[in-house]
Formats: C-alpha cells, structure tokens, sequence
C-alpha cells in the first residue's frame, strides 16, 4: 500500500497543479465577449446526455482522490463533496443542468478550496461543522415534504367524500 504524503503548509500537491489546467478547460476555457463571461467545455459536452456529467463528476473526484493521499481535512472534503453532489442532483433535470454548468463552476470551486486548504489552511477540522447542518436540512425538508404530502392526501380524501 502506498504511503499517503503529508506536505508542509502552504505546500501545493504537484497534482493540484495539473488538476488547476483542466478544471479551467472544463470550466472557463472559451470566453464570450458579447456577454463578457466565460464557459469551459462541460456545459458544451453537458449536451451530451451522461457524457458530460461523466467528465465533470470524474474531475472533482480526482480533486478529492489528490486531497486523500495528501491528508486533506475532513471539512474541505465534506464542502466538496456537497459541491459535487448538488451539481450531480442538479445535472439530471435537462436544460436546467447545463445552464447551471454556464454559471455554477463546480471543478473551479473544489480547485478553490483545495488551494485554499494547502496553501492558507483554511477548512481545516472535522467534516461534522459541515456534515450536520447539511443533515439537518435535509430532514427540515424530508419533514416539510412528509407534511405536504399528508395535506395532499387529506384534502383529496375530503374532496372523494363530498
């Protein structure tokens, strides 16, 4: 088994720095000067069903896999991992997931967080800060839902009734 590395502060993995290159491919490649924003190729190969989604999940998994074998925090990893799923969920609902990959940056933002994390020290700790309040929401909203669907079921039960 390989030994992970752990790297002085302020230190970049050398991976990080190839990783910086093709997340700016995939997220800001191509400027467009009419509107002054630029967009990568992810949204661009996100008309592709699955394939972009594919592409973009498999680089913000390299950026996890490179903060693992460097000892990166469990915050940094549990921020990213939120960023990843989100962007995951939110691929599935066509069109709407390739317009959120114009503007939402999700590879650009782990790479921020990475170098954040090794060069300032930031996100540094245990993943729970980040892990619990994403927990609580979520049964916030299970609730809501539960609550909701009751409501449904009652008001078509009094309609069938009447």
């Amino acid at each position: 088994m390989k030994k992970r590395s752990i790297l002085p502060k302020g230190e970049i993995p050398q991976e990080l720095q190839q990783i910086a290159r093709l997340s700016k491919l995939m997220d800001s490649s191509i400027a467009i000067p009419i509107i002054n924003k630029r967009i990568g190729l992810e949204p661009i190969i996100g008309l592709i069903p699955v394939a972009g989604d594919v592409v973009g999940f498999a680089i913000s998994t390299w950026i996890m896999t490179v903060l693992i074998r460097n000892n990166g925090s469990g915050k940094v990893m549990a921020k990213m991992s939120l960023n990843i799923l989100v962007d995951l969920i939110l691929s599935f609902v066509p069109i709407l997931g390739n317009i959120l990959d114009f503007f939402v940056k999700t590879n650009q933002k782990n790479l921020n967080l990475a170098l954040e994390h090794y060069q300032y020290g930031k996100n540094q700790g245990s993943a729970w800060s980040v892990i619990v309040p994403f927990v609580a929401a979520l049964s916030i909203a299970f609730l809501v839902m539960i609550s909701f669907s009751a409501y449904l079921f009652y008001l078509l039960f009094q309609f069938l009734l009447n």
